[in-house]
């Protein structure tokens, strides 16, 4: 299929200029798949070939893929009002409890980027928890959109406060339908008996003084344990469509799992100073990292290690690159570059 030729093409010569190591590449159009992979899983200390069925460190894919689904299913089991103040479900000090919850599913609660928790001894989320709310916030909820994983570590504790189980347990019991073998979605996957082997190596990490494989990537998150509703999710290209596919059918009626009102209200939220949906990221303005093929309905994520997914549902299509462009360390930064190519090139070749 010429298609598919020019796209193994764009992503081998991206692998060639050192664009990242390795990826692979998941596109669903008008209910077909098809899997590209290009380049090597590994460089470091030996090459290893990339291949379709090795996991990802999804990174910040973890935000809508694990704490959105999450959210979707307690929005119809416990009735949440996203318009109420987070303070009344959970107790909460100071202004922060006074945000409406949907403002952290759509970055727009006044709450800073970023904050160095792993760098407190015996981190916990509650730890992080009081943290977020003893600092001054930002700038007024409401009148901006600043992208902030503090937004989701204070949702991973909602979660778990209104429902008294880990997040973890909430993700899986949410994930219910039945993953082939080959499809996988989850976190701490050395805990689950996946082999390192089976998983691509990210950065190198000077406190350990080792690669990290099968560790996430992200410092907060591993000082937590390796889970939260921020980071920590891995998986390969089979599990990653699967779930988006799920998402897109339930979008379109199939009520499996998630009832189509549910999807559409995350799929389609709108906020005139925010650039998200709830969960998602909107397809973008000029200079968009999606590019500018896809139609106005178009939602996605990208990931700090070099992941990406977008769904048009509009034009029944669904992309995904996994890539690890962190391996083996984290300063390059040319997949800046090459995401809007790459998505701007499969819409253009799937919507024709």
């Amino acid at each position: 299929m010429l298609k598919l030729t020019h796209i193994h093409n764009l992503l081998s010569e991206a692998v060639r200029k050192e664009v990242f190591p390795g990826a692979v590449a998941g596109i669903v159009w008008r209910g077909h798949r098809y899997i590209l992979s290009a380049g090597y899983s590994a460089i470091t200390p030996f090459t290893e070939p990339m291949e379709e069925h090795l996991l990802f460190d999804l990174a910040s894919l973890t935000k809508p893929l694990a704490l959105g689904l999450v959210f979707m299913k307690l929005l119809e089991e416990k009735n949440l009002n996203l318009d109420s103040p987070i303070g009344r479900y959970i107790e909460l000090p100071g202004e922060i409890s006074k945000v409406p919850l949907f403002r952290f599913l759509n970055h727009t609660s006044g709450l800073r980027a970023w904050y160095p928790f792993y760098k407190i001894e015996n981190l916990t989320l509650q730890t992080v928890v009081n943290t977020i709310c003893s600092l001054p916030l930002e700038y007024p909820p409401g009148t901006k959109s600043l992208y902030s994983d503090l937004n989701f570590f204070l949702l991973t504790y909602f979660v778990e406060s209104i429902t008294c189980k880990p997040f973890e347990v909430l993700f899986e019991e949410v994930k219910s339908f039945q993953f082939s073998k080959r499809e996988k979605l989850l976190f701490r996957p050395l805990e689950k008996g996946i082999d390192q082997e089976e998983i691509v190596p990210t950065s190198f990490d000077e406190v350990s003084g080792r690669i990290l494989r099968g560790l996430v990537e992200d410092e907060n998150t591993r000082a937590l344990g390796g889970i939260s509703g921020v980071a920590g999710l891995f998986g390969n290209i089979f599990g990653v469509l699967s779930i988006l596919e799920l998402l897109l059918k339930n979008y379109h009626g199939d009520s499996s799992i998630f009832s189509s009102t549910v999807v559409k209200v995350f799929f389609e939220f709108e906020d005139p100073v925010s650039e998200f949906t709830l969960a998602f990221m909107k397809r973008g303005r000029e200079n968009s990292a999606f590019g500018q093929g896809f139609s106005e309905k178009a939602i996605g994520h990208l990931g700090f290690t070099g992941c990406s997914f977008l769904i048009d549902s509009k034009a029944d299509l669904i992309v995904v690159l996994l890539t690890n462009r962190v391996h083996p360390q984290r300063d390059n930064y040319e997949i800046r570059k090459f995401r809007p190519l790459f998505h701007e090139t499969v819409a253009n070749l799937f919507r024709r």
